[in-house]
């Protein structure tokens, strides 16, 4: 039998089912539609684009993203010293993606820049304290003195904040350091040419009370110049000794 022969009769077989056949290809046709064309053709409708919320505080990043239907959800928390707390710093997925509406939303907000606890000082000298307040990002704050029957003349006492405290980095430290015992006899520190603060200090550093500040006008000398004390310098004191100084002040023109 030719070629010929053999493919007329296997289509005049098929034909005999065209009808089947025909119900066939109607029924796939169908079932693609329904499944797979349809859906795709309705999501591309709901299709939008992300907005971007980075930046943004979480309040306005939700009110922004749920009023154009998506679903927010806070995933993380860290800490970020470039982003003030409460600040979304980063989003899932990313701004500007195209998504489809009511797609889950996942924020990372920043609580903010990151604490130090603070190192303790107390029992280190005055140069080691300063160091440990530097490798901490710590700035070092003023410095006191006072007498103390406990830690050696030299010796830090006391921090401006304690140990294990959460504080910002660059906050300033200030420390108190011992005199050493307090001692009955005291030798007077030379205080004429120094400003009425800094006598006051070293008086104070050298256990000695000020006893009566009297001014005077002075020309070409600076307001707060101590001029003269009551006690000369060298000389050694009393517990309970007072020394008097004369301190310069503006001349008031008449």
């Amino acid at each position: 039998m030719s070629k010929l022969n053999i493919f007329y009769l296997w289509f005049k077989q098929t034909w005999a089912y065209k009808p089947i056949l025909i119900l066939i290809v109607l029924i796939l046709f169908t079932l693609l539609m329904d499944k797979l064309i349809m859906p795709m053709v309705v999501d591309l409708g709901n299709e939008r684009e992300l907005p971007d919320v980075i930046e943004m505080s979480l309040d306005q990043a939700k009110n922004i993203l749920e009023k154009e239907d998506f679903n927010v959800i806070v995933k993380d928390s860290l800490y970020d010293a470039n982003y003030p707390l409460g600040t979304v710093i980063e989003q899932n997925p990313y701004p500007y993606a195209t998504v489809k509406e009511g797609r889950r939303v996942y924020l990372t907000i920043s609580i903010g820049e990151k604490p130090i606890i603070m190192p303790k000082l107390i029992g280190l000298s005055p140069r080691d304290a300063t160091l440990t307040i530097k490798s901490y990002n710590l700035k070092m704050g003023s410095k006191s003195y006072t007498p103390s029957d406990i830690y050696l003349e030299g010796t830090v006492i006391g921090q401006s904040y304690p140990q294990g405290q959460q504080i910002k980095p660059n906050t300033r430290i200030n420390i108190k350091i011992s005199l050493g015992k307090l001692k009955d006899e005291k030798t007077v520190p030379s205080l004429i040419g120094k400003s009425l603060y800094e006598a006051k200090e070293n008086l104070k550093i050298n256990g000695i009370k000020i006893g009566e500040i009297t001014y005077e006008e002075r020309e070409n000398i600076l307001p707060e110049t101590v001029l003269q004390q009551s006690l000369e310098s060298g000389k050694k004191v009393e517990t309970g000794d007072l020394i008097d100084l004369v301190v310069s002040k503006e001349e008031i023109e008449e």
